[in-house]
């Protein structure tokens, strides 16, 4: 790696002529004293930055921040027909210089988003600026202002005028990492401060990640980049950097190379769930098929088990508290700071938290002590610095979805009713429809497609009529562009249709067009609505069930489409079913 002090007298030298310029608009002189300010102003920020993002923690090391690269393995992205199968920062905006990345929850993209930071500063070209999002949601000031306050913690000593200048002129590339943490009453202002930092900047790149969200559809002039699965070379590479058994590792890796990639890629193909398996082989014999198996299995396997990367050497736990009371702790304990939207915090706050579940659960315990196997034998938490933060945001959803399941039917519906809009951003329904599909079924797919299907005015029969209502209920434009077809969802109805999308997956009504038959029927309709490299929308508003852009989108087969929304009211007619005859099977099976 190269040395620290020879990178960043590269780029102040690679930037000496900008900088000293703008010093000058700013100061008015950039006279000696001027000169060894600024100098001095990028040596502490530069060195401050590459200090916090080069090292990291992930979900195998937890103890000490190390070296990024030591386990990062490169995640290809796509965009379109645009693949970039090791992305560097230099090849992402040779692209564009707005850029969003989407992936799942554990899919790398913080991570990558750390990666091409670090390769910004090896650019030369750009002073990077790093804003993980979620800190927003603790602090009340707008996104510019958060900007100038975090520049100045990490020793960028320079004046306001000089950071507008700079800005102005092109000299930053922001990266803003974790839209989807932030608290979702928040999102829509925050959105709007992007895009007016956007509009007011735009020489300066930037860069956002997030899980997937159609508000990205409705941000001009950003590229959305989709996070690609590991293959089967580069989940071959993570397993053999991972910090755990060698024999353990070799032969999982046979396995991988010998069937059970290939056989299991929807799992294995995610670097966190990947990691999950390994810490787990040789337990299990079978992959499980729902995700939240496999997190019950980590879990069992960080509480119980032995550190396959110590020879067996077991982590002594400070409570006393069994596998089970352990579990329901810590889910209310998730449950509180998904309320507050919370991923890590002060370490007095979460004692608070970790002291609010034991007495609700009349449980006897020391907080320090839980905290301390939290950290250290459970591993399910891990130190970021001066606060504590979950070892992965997942395992906070998973837990809050195990704690409603488990909960009395009224917390139940309370809860499921409180959370369900976030599903958006979140997997806590998702996980908890495998946990329990009747409860997920019966207190929100069902009442919430009813009334849906009520306000389009579908009794028995869905048709042309309706689904141009459903278009223009739940979508404020269609969107026509090289790269597909998409839509920007109408705020207000926008979980709504989360919930339409659900039911269809879970009850396997609608099988999507794959490969060419839905490219033909794509690049027909781009010849015909698209223009040129600009994106073309159309409101839906103007648009009846006779508009040309209508007929063309509903043909595509894909989520406009009339077939679709058929599909997702035939779910509920069978979910319907399905409960209505819940307790005339009982009685048949008790002979009642």
């Amino acid at each position: 790696m190269m040395d620290e002090g020879k990178l960043i007298a590269d780029f102040l030298t690679a930037n000496a002529e900008k900088i000293w310029a703008l010093g000058k608009q700013a100061y008015g002189k950039a006279d000696a004293l001027i000169q060894v300010k600024l100098k001095t102003a990028y040596r502490s920020y530069l060195s401050n930055t590459r200090e916090k993002y080069s090292k990291a923690k992930s979900f195998f090391i937890r103890n000490e921040p190390v070296d990024l690269y030591s386990y990062y393995v490169p995640t290809g992205i796509e965009c379109g027909a645009k693949e970039i199968e090791q992305p560097n920062f230099n090849e992402c905006i040779a692209y564009s210089n707005r850029i969003v990345l989407t992936g799942s929850g554990g899919s790398g993209k913080s991570v990558l988003m750390k990666h091409l930071f670090l390769d910004c500063i090896n650019s030369k070209e750009y002073a990077p600026v790093m804003v993980e999002l979620r800190d927003l949601n603790s602090e009340d000031q707008p996104l510019q202002d958060f900007i100038e306050h975090l520049l100045d913690t990490l020793g960028f000593k320079t004046s306001e005028d000089y950071i507008k200048r700079a800005k102005q002129a092109g000299h930053f590339c922001f990266f803003f990492d974790g839209f989807d943490e932030v608290n979702p009453e928040l999102r829509s202002k925050l959105i709007k401060q992007i895009k007016s930092l956007s509009k007011s900047f735009p020489k300066c790149p930037i860069f956002l990640s997030s899980r997937p969200d159609d508000v990205f559809n409705g941000i001009e002039d950003f590229s959305v980049f989709r996070m690609l699965p590991l293959d089967l070379r580069a989940a071959l590479s993570l397993v053999e950097k991972l910090p755990f058994d060698k024999d353990i590792k070799e032969k999982f890796s046979a396995a991988l190379e010998n069937s059970l990639f290939e056989k299991h890629e929807s799992f294995l193909s995610n670097p966190l769930l990947l990691s999950i398996m390994l810490l787990t082989y040789g337990e299990n014999a079978e992959i499980p098929s729902k995700l939240s198996i496999f997190y019950n299995q980590a879990y069992e396997a960080l509480f119980q088990r032995h550190d396959a990367n110590k020879g067996g050497y077991s982590r002594k736990r400070l409570t006393s508290l069994d596998i089970q009371d352990f579990s329901h702790v810590f889910s209310l304990f998730a449950l509180q700071t998904y309320e507050k939207r919370l991923f890590k915090m002060p370490r007095m706050q979460c004692l608070g938290f970790i002291e609010k579940s034991r007495d609700s659960l009349r449980q006897k315990f020391n907080a320090d002590d839980y905290l301390s196997d939290l950290l250290s034998a459970a591993c399910l938490l891990s130190e970021d610095g001066l606060e504590i933060a979950f070892s992965h945001r997942s395992f906070q959803e998973y837990f809050v979805a195990l704690h409603i399941a488990q909960a009395s039917p009224e917390i139940q519906t309370k809860l499921i009713e409180r959370y369900w809009q976030n599903m958006r951003y979140d997997n806590v329904m998702d996980l908890l429809l495998e946990l329990n599909p009747d409860l997920v079924e019966r207190t929100l797919l069902i009442p919430q497609l009813e009334k849906i299907f009520s306000d389009l005015g579908v009794s028995h029969s869905v048709g042309m009529t309706h689904t141009a209502k459903y278009l223009k209920t739940f979508y404020s434009s269609i969107n026509v562009d090289a790269d597909g077809i998409s839509a920007t969802c109408a705020s207000s109805k926008a979980d709504g249709s989360s919930v339409l999308h659900m039911a269809v997956r879970h009850c396997g009504t609608y099988t999507f067009p794959i490969g060419t038959q839905y490219d033909v029927v794509h690049a027909q309709l781009y010849r015909q609505f698209g223009s040129g490299n600009q994106r073309s929308e159309y409101p839906t508003k103007s648009i009846t069930h006779r508009s040309p852009i209508f007929l063309a989108v509903s043909a595509t087969h894909g989520i406009f489409s009339r077939e679709y929304l058929a599909a997702a009211h035939l779910a509920l007619k069978n979910l319907k079913l399905k409960h209505e005859n819940t307790v005339h099977n009982l009685d048949v099976l008790l002979g009642i």
